[in-house]
Order: C-alpha cells, then sequence, then structure tokens
C-alpha cells in the first residue's frame, strides 16, 4: 500500500472518531469545476437523484451540490466543509477545469484526510484520462483530468470511472435515453451497496408501476375533465361576459360624466373620453369621440391673462406675463416672448399678419416683425400712453391706434422701425372702429357717449351723440364695439343691455335693435366676427351669448357658452380669421381669499363656432350648392358644391385647399362623382368626363356637340365601368326629372347611355351600386325601392322592388362589403334591408330619429358607422355593426341647422363631408387620430381626479 493511501486511512480512522456523534444526511457530495461543468452536474444530479424513485418519494438519494444545498454566507468553506462531513460518498466530475480548480483539489484533499478512498467515484467530462499499471496509478504525463499532486498514488488497483462526456445540458437528461440509465446505475450500486443489475432491474420495474399509475391517473383525470369542461366554459364566458359588461357599462358612465363637465372643465373632460373609448368602444363612446371637436380648448396662462388677439396668418398670441405665439392648425407654441419690458397689458395684430403691437402697463408699444413665427423681432419701440395701455386697434393704411385709461394716441407704423404719433385721442375713448375713422368716447359723469370721426392727419370730428342722459341705459363702465367695415356700433352696459346701432352716416346713428343679454350683472366685453354676421357678448357672470346680427331689425340669439364660474368676468373675447373660433378671456371680478378652494382664472378658452352656434367640425368649405360631396379613392380630392363643382386638395398639412373649379353646365348646378380610378371626375348629363391627375387644371375629355345639362345625382360602380344619374334640372322634355339613366363610361371620351330606367324616381342621393356591382337600387315614382340586376353590355333587369312599410323612399346606399342596403324616407325614419337573395329582400332593422325627410345616407368603409341628413336639419351618427338593430351613436354639432344637406364619408375611412346650402362641412370620424387630438390637447389626468372617477381601478393614465 501506498505511502498516501496509508495517511488517507489514517485519516479516516481519526476523523471517524471526531465526527461519530454527526448524523450522515447525504448519500453523495459532487464535486465539480464551475467553469466547465456546471450544467452538467445540474442534470447528473437531477438524474441520479430521480433514479429507482417510488412514485410518492421527492426523490431517492440525497446529494450535496454547492448551488442547491448552500446559502450566502461569509464562510464558504466551512459550508463546504460540513457537507462533506455529512456525505458518505464523494463523487468527482474529472475535466481539465476540475483539475485546475483549488475548490475541487481542496475537496479531494479533505476527503483523502477524512473519508477513505474506497467511497470516492469519479465521473469523466472531458479532458484525458490514461491508467498506467506499471505504476499502478495514472499516466500523469498524459492525464489532465484529475489533479496530479491528490491523486497520485492513493488506488492500490485500477479504479472505476464512467464516461459521461456525452451529458453536457439537463435538457440530455431524458430517462428515456439508455446511455442515462446505464452511467447512472453505475454511480447508484455503490452508493446503494447493491449491484447494478439489481439496480437497473428495480428502476425498470418501478419505472413500469409508475407509467401504469401515471395512465390510469392521466385517464381519471381526463374523464373529470371532461365532466367539468362545459361547466368550465360556461363559467369562463359568464365572467368575461360580466367583465366585458361592467367596462361597457363604466365606458357609458364616463362618456356621461364628460359630457356634465364638457365646459366647466374640458381638458378633463378629453381625458376621460379616451379612457372611457380605452375601456370599450361602445357606440357612445364614438358617437362622443367624433363630437369631441365641440369641446373648448384651453390655453393655460404664466400669470394673469390680459390679452388676446388672432393673425390673418394663422396665429394666436396671449399676453399674461409674457407673450406667446400659438399655431393655429396645429395648437403648438411657436415662439415665447419674454424679454419684454414692464407688464404686458394687450396684444394686437396687423391686417395682413405681419406685425404684432404689444402694449405695456406703462403706456409703452413695442412693434414686433413675426413673418417668421418662430423667431419674431422687435422692430421699433414708443411711449404712447401716460397711463397704460388698454387696447390696440390697426387701422388699414397704416396707422395704430392706442387706446389707454387717461388718453392714449394714433401712431403711423407704416414704417414699423420709427413709429411716429399723429396727434392724441381724448381721455375717455373706449373704443375705435377697426377701419380707425371712428372713435367712441364716454363723459363717465353723464354716460353720454359721442362719435367722433378721425381724419387722416388725426384730427378729430364730433359727428353725433349716440345716447342721452335721460336714456338712463348707460354704466360708466359700458362697453362697446364696432363691426369690421365700421358700419355697425355694439354698446353695453351695467343692466345687460346691447343697442345696436346703424352708423353708415356717422353723423346721423340710428338704433337699430336693443337686446337683451339675459346675465345678471351687466355687459363686460362684446367683440363683432369678421363678416359682421355674429355678435359675441361676454357678461360679468362668466356666460357668453352669441347673437345673429345679420339683419340688424331682427337679431337672433345662439348659443350660451357657460363654462366659466359665476364669479368670472369675460373680459377679453376676439373671433378667429375663419369665424370658427372664439377666443375668451376672464378674470375673477373679486380678489380671492388665499385658501379659496376655486383657482383664479388665468386661461384663455377657444370655442369652436359656426355662426351663432357651437360646432365640432374641422373646417367649413366656402363653396354653393348641397350636391353630394365626393372623394378620391385615395381621398387625397374631394369634389363639393355644383354651382360651381370645386375641388379640393385634402391630403395639405394646413388643411384643405382649393385646386380647381370645374365648369358647370347651368344655372342649378350639378353633381359630380369621381371615378374607382381617383382621377377621373364625371358631371353633367349627358355625361362629361374630366382628368384631374393635375388637380389645379383640370382637363376635359368629353366632348359633346350640345349643351350639357345638371345632373341631380351621379354613382359610380365600384366594379364595373358603368354610371347611374339621376336628371337634373333643365332635364329634356322627353326626360322626367330624377329619372335615372345608365351609362357606359369605359371610353371616358365617348360615355354611352345604355338605358334609361323608366319609372325611377332618384333624388339627389337616392342611387346605389352594391359593392360587387351586380345590383342598382333606386326609388320608384310611387315610393318604393326597384332593384335592377347590371352587367357590361347588357340592359339592366328588374330584380324585385321593395315596398315600404311607410312613407317613400328618398335616400339609399349599400354597405361596402355585403348587400346591405340602408333606405331613409320621407317620414324620418331608416330601415336595413337584407337584399344577398335580390328577389327576396328581407327587412332587417327600422330606427326613427329623424323629424323630417331623409335627404342623405352614407357608409363609413368599415361597414361598422353610417351617417344620416334630413330636412329637420340634423346630422345624425348610427351604429350598423349590427343590421338587425340601428343604434343612434351621436347627433353632431353642425353649427345649427343644415337641411337638405348629402354627405359621403372618405375611402380611407378619416372624415366625413356634409354638404348643405352653408358649405361644405369636414368632421373627422378618424377614432384613432381623435384619440390623439384629445391627448395633445390636454393634460395628463391627475391621481385625485382618476380616483373621483375611477375609484376602483388602479390610477392608470389614458395619455401616458
Amino acid at each position: 500500500m501506498s505511502r498516501r493511501r496509508s495517511e488517507a486511512i489514517d485519516g479516516k480512522t481519526d476523523a471517524r472518531r471526531g465526527d461519530a456523534n454527526q448524523a450522515v444526511i447525504y448519500d453523495a457530495f459532487i464535486s465539480y469545476s464551475h467553469a466547465w461543468d456546471k450544467g452538467i452536474a445540474k442534470a447528473f444530479q437531477s438524474a441520479l437523484q430521480g433514479f429507482d424513485r417510488p412514485w410518492y418519494r421527492p426523490r431517492s438519494l440525497k446529494l450535496f451540490r454547492d448551488e442547491t444545498n448552500l446559502a450566502a454566507s461569509p464562510h464558504l468553506w466551512r459550508e463546504i466543509e460540513q457537507g462533506l462531513s455529512r456525505s458518505r460518498w464523494l463523487v468527482v466530475m474529472a475535466s481539465p477545469s476540475a483539475a485546475a480548480s483549488p475548490w475541487v483539489r481542496q475537496e479531494i484533499r479533505w476527503w483523502l484526510t477524512h473519508r477513505s478512498v474506497d467511497t470516492l467515484l469519479i465521473g469523466w467530462t472531458d479532458g484525458t484520462l490514461v491508467w498506467d499499471d506499471s505504476r499502478t496509478s495514472f499516466d500523469w504525463s498524459r492525464t489532465d483530468a484529475l489533479p496530479c499532486e491528490e491523486m497520485d498514488g492513493i488506488f492500490d488497483q485500477e479504479p472505476r470511472w464512467v464516461d459521461l462526456r456525452w451529458l453536457h445540458s439537463p435538457e440530455q437528461a431524458s430517462a428515456a435515453d439508455p446511455r442515462l440509465v446505464e452511467c447512472v446505475a453505475e454511480f447508484a450500486a455503490p452508493i446503494t451497496g447493491r449491484s447494478k443489475d439489481e439496480v437497473i432491474g428495480d428502476h425498470v420495474r418501478r419505472h413500469s408501476r409508475t407509467m401504469r399509475l401515471v395512465w390510469s391517473t392521466v385517464a381519471v383525470l381526463i374523464a373529470l375533465l371532461l365532466v367539468a369542461l362545459a361547466g368550465g366554459v360556461t363559467a369562463y364566458t359568464q365572467r368575461n361576459t360580466a367583465r366585458s359588461q361592467t367596462l361597457v357599462a363604466l365606458s357609458r358612465q364616463l362618456v356621461a360624466e364628460a359630457s356634465s363637465i364638457r365646459d366647466t372643465q374640458p381638458d378633463l373632460a378629453r381625458q376621460l373620453l379616451v379612457q372611457a373609448y380605452r375601456l370599450a368602444p361602445t357606440a357612445e363612446a364614438t358617437g362622443a369621440l367624433v363630437d369631441s371637436g365641440s369641446l373648448p380648448r384651453v390655453i393655460h396662462g404664466k400669470g394673469d391673462v390680459r390679452g388676446v388677439a388672432y393673425s390673418s396668418e394663422g396665429l394666436l398670441a396671449v399676453a399674461d406675463d409674457q407673450v406667446r405665439l400659438y399655431d393655429l392648425a396645429t395648437g403648438a407654441l411657436r415662439a415665447s416672448l419674454e424679454d419684454l419690458d414692464g407688464s404686458v397689458a394687450t396684444v394686437a395684430f396687423s391686417p395682413d399678419g405681419r406685425l404684432l403691437a404689444v402694449g405695456d402697463a406703462d403706456g409703452g408699444v413695442r412693434l414686433l416683425d413675426v413673418t417668421s413665427a418662430d423667431s419674431p423681432r422687435t422692430l421699433g419701440a414708443v411711449s404712447a400712453a401716460a397711463d397704460g395701455t388698454n387696447e390696440l386697434v390697426f387701422a388699414p393704411d397704416g396707422k395704430l391706434l392706442v387706446l389707454a385709461r387717461a388718453g392714449g394716441s394714433v401712431l403711423d407704423v407704416q414704417d414699423p422701425s420709427r413709429p411716429r404719433s399723429l396727434g392724441s385721442l381724448p381721455p375717455d375713448t373706449i373704443a375705435a372702429s377697426p377701419t380707425g375713422a371712428l372713435i367712441l368716447t364716454e363723459a363717465r359723469a353723464s354716460a353720454v357717449l359721442g362719435l367722433w370721426i378721425l381724419s387722416g392727419s388725426a384730427r378729430l370730428t364730433r359727428a353725433a351723440t349716440v345716447t342721452s342722459p335721460s336714456d338712463g341705459v348707460f354704466a360708466t363702465d359700458g362697453r362697446a364695439a364696432f363691426s369690421a367695415n365700421g358700419r355697425t356700433l355694439a354698446v353695453g352696459g351695467g343692466d345687460n343691455r346691447v343697442r345696436l346701432w346703424d352708423i353708415d352716416d356717422p353723423t346721423r346713428p340710428a338704433i337699430r335693435s336693443d337686446l337683451n343679454a339675459q346675465g345678471r350683472d351687466g355687459v363686460s366685453s362684446m367683440e363683432f366676427s369678421l363678416d359682421g354676421t355674429v355678435l359675441a357678448v361676454g357678461g360679468s357672470d362668466g356666460v357668453i351669448t352669441l347673437w345673429d346680427v345679420s339683419d340688424p331689425f331682427r337679431p337672433r340669439s345662439g348659443a350660451r357658452l357657460t363654462g366659466y364660474p359665476a364669479f368670472a368676468s369675460v373680459f377679453g373675447l376676439a373671433f378667429g380669421p375663419d369665424g370658427q373660433t372664439l377666443a375668451s378671456i376672464a378674470g375673477n371680478r373679486e380678489k380671492l381669499a388665499p385658501d379659496a378652494q376655486i383657482p383664479p382664472e388665468n386661461t384663455v378658452r377657444l370655442w369652436a363656432v359656426s355662426g351663432i352656434d357651437r360646432t365640432s367640425t374641422v373646417t367649413t368649405l366656402p363653396v354653393k350648392g348641397s350636391f353630394p360631396p365626393s372623394f378620391s379613392a385615395d381621398s387625397h380630392l374631394l369634389a363639393a358644391g355644383g354651382s360651381p363643382t370645386t375641388v379640393w386638395r385634402m391630403n395639405d398639412s394646413t388643411g384643405p385647399h382649393l385646386a380647381a373649379t370645374v365648369e358647370s353646365f347651368n344655372a342649378g348646378g350639378q353633381a359630380a362623382a369621381f371615378g374607382p380610378d381617383g382621377h377621373t371626375l364625371f358631371s353633367g348629363l349627358p355625361v362629361v368626363a374630366w382628368d384631374i391627375a393635375d388637380s389645379a387644371a383640370p382637363r376635359k375629355l368629353t366632348s359633346q356637340a350640345t349643351r350639357s345639362l345638371g345632373a341631380q345625382g351621379i354613382s359610380l360602380n365600384p366594379a364595373l365601368p358603368l354610371l347611374a344619374t339621376g336628371a337634373g334640372p333643365m332635364a329634356p322634355e322627353q326626360v322626367e326629372l330624377g329619372t335615372v339613366q345608365l351609362w357606359d363610361v369605359d371610353n371616358r371620351t365617348r360615355p354611352i347611355l345604355v338605358d334609361t330606367l323608366d319609372g325611377t324616381m332618384a333624388d339627389r342621393q337616392a342611387i346605389s351600386f352594391s359593392p360587387d356591382g351586380g345590383l342598382l337600387a333606386a326609388p320608384t315614382d310611387a315610393g318604393a325601392v326597384r332593384l335592377w340586376n347590371v352587367a357590361r353590355n347588357i340592359r339592366p333587369t328588374v330584380a324585385a322592388d321593395i315596398a315600404m312599410v311607410r312613407g317613400k323612399a328618398t335616400a339609399l346606399v349599400f354597405g361596402p362589403r355585403s348587400r346591405t342596403l340602408l333606405v331613409g324616407d320621407d317620414r324620418g325614419a331608416i330601415t336595413s334591408w337584407d337584399v344577398s337573395r335580390p328577389g327576396q329582400p328581407s327587412r332587417r332593422a327600422t330606427a326613427a330619429r329623424h323629424a323630417g325627410t331623409i335627404t342623405g345616407l352614407a357608409y363609413h368603409p368599415d361597414g361598422a358607422l353610417a351617417a344620416s341628413a334630413a330636412t329637420d336639419g340634423g346630422i345624425r351618427l348610427w351604429d350598423v355593426s349590427d343590421p338587425d338593430r340601428l343604434v343612434e351613436i351621436a347627433s353632431l354639432s353642425s353649427g345649427g341647422l343644415y337641411p337638405q344637406a348629402t354627405l359621403a364619408f372618405s375611402p380611407d375611412g378619416s372624415l366625413l363631408a356634409v354638404s348643405g346650402d352653408r358649405g361644405t362641412r369636414l368632421w373627422s370620424v378618424d377614432r384613432v387620430a381623435i384619440l390623439r387630438r384629445l391627448c395633445a390637447e390636454s393634460p395628463r389626468i391627475t391621481r385625485e381626479q382618476w380616483h373621483q372617477y375611477l375609484p376602483n381601478r388602479a390610477y392608470d393614465p389614458p395619455c401616458a
């Protein structure tokens, strides 16, 4: 026996004496190199612990491996030594990395010192192992998988080692692999004290019993699963249905909450609408999104807001502790002027929009060049008033009128870098006309208003006295406003009355009407729209009232804008250049206490208006005629109007732009429609084709020997080169007004009349082809709907007549994907019909929400949304995703009634166009774009607001 072998045995004997009282709890200790054998050691441990294991035991052998048995400890070797001392066998994973590992070598030294070499097993994982019988030891010149210093001469005969070099990862440790069973048995046999054959036999028998038990259990579980599956699916469905219904109910509740605070807290209302649609895209949420354009926008001031002004070039100036310029189209901040001396009091743009005048509280005026809105620059400055600046008025002739508390002055600003004074204004001046020709003064002691003519040299001539003290109407804090043309004067005071004066002849002013502003604390501000047809009156109670003064003898009151708190006084109003926006400023009448719960008003509110009504439209195109609008296939062009037909470019970032005007054939106008190719426009009767590839220069393709007439309505077949028209005004004697004609337009230079469909009576939006092109629907002169089979080069044949339940058909449209037909009648009802079998049409649903004849119907490209218009002037949106149930989701804020309107959705589904006698109005119906806009226009909902409206849901702001 070798010397090291003897020392090991002696050490083992001593260790047994010292460890006699320490329990052995591990069958084996696995020693390995982390750098190479970590995965193999893990796989080996898993396989050995599960070998010959009864199914009811977690493992058959208990093995020690540092990663599975050691916790974090500052005494690592002490923990390893305890593991070694409690183990009966040592398994060494032999590899060059293990041979070089100081930890593996130390573990081997400990084992050979305290245990017998007969309890050491070797698993060969990599490198070289060569036994030298002549030396009764390993050939250390070739062996690199074991440490020579620790293991040289410890064996008295060749040891048995197991080749594990094929095992590289836990994924290879499959119980079905015979190599694994063979290798594991090599270790299990000595550890358990049995023969290898016995161990393998017991393992196979135990595995077979376990598999039989497993399959029996699986069979029972499958049976139980099948029994429970129906109940589980039902419960799952019911749970999802309950959750869905909860979300739908919560979404509808948020829509209702947003509606109740739409004017008082518009920013929060926007956030609630986004969250409502996020929870569940209900019909109510969709309708509220489309109509959300009527919510006022809020611009928060940096301090007290003192002035606001619009530029003709699309800018908005807000004056508070500084002056900020905003882009009207995008709402983006373009510039912030923070280097102004003194406190800003008021702002005004020149008529051409190139100059911005800023007046301060010390009476100084600064002129800035805002041609480049991103980088405005100061041109000149002047001291124009001794007691601060109240108002600035640019006159078209190059004068700037500076109104102040104790008088003002008239400046010549034709050279903005050198403004010069032309003269002073009376100390009691309260208003100046936009033309610069008239000023209004008030003798505050006697409440007498004087009208003065201002000459080009700033010389004043008294024209007339507008009222007298005996009227007792105007308080000394009265307000006045001139119309843009200087011909109408509105004067209001503390008694809530506003008088309109005709001052076309300033020397003989004539009162036209006396308005009751319906406020509580008097009139605080007034402003005319640029066209002079609308007067906005702001009250000291925070209410703004819009008045139609197009007929000054019979003014009509319109919308009341009531978003401000009752303690706020509206002291600033300004109409946008297009008349579609009204900006307002309000301030607190009384100084609030420091602990007041309501914060002071320091915001600018932008109200979307059209005339005297609120509106949710994107814009209104100034076109004449209410013929059906038509979009090109790519949605980049829109044909609208009809008297004449105009073509608009829709893909400009700044909004629609007029591209061209197409020839009109008669005074009554004409319908026009784009063909499927997207660049051919058809109009007239006989049909005329126009090439709109160059939208700025339409080219007539059809040459007609006779003068064309106007078509009442036009519909293009989506699959065939066919076109249907309804005979328009001045129809030939042989063709009755409204009669439908079918045209072959394959050759655009020579459209061919295929047939005249006698007995039909189509109005402007009462002809429609099915999406597959095989059916044409049109009303009959008796009020029914007739379906025609159509094909190329074949005369149309009648497929069926649809008898209306009540009333007469006046408008109809096919759905975009299936043969679903919507029909509107003269009693305001809309009915959906399934005409997939043309010979047997089936009525699906009816809804009657309009109070007049349906004049227009349109289907959204997604087939889930529809729009309708009627003689009652309403524009309504419908959820038609279920043809058996038509649900109204919104009555759009159109800026007043819109009778006799027609409408169309853009092919990309982003816009709804509605044509009427007051232009073509556009709504955004792109829900993604609307949600993005609502988030951009409002700050994120706060935690307090969230928990107020969604108390049972974790804070998750929708616009994060």
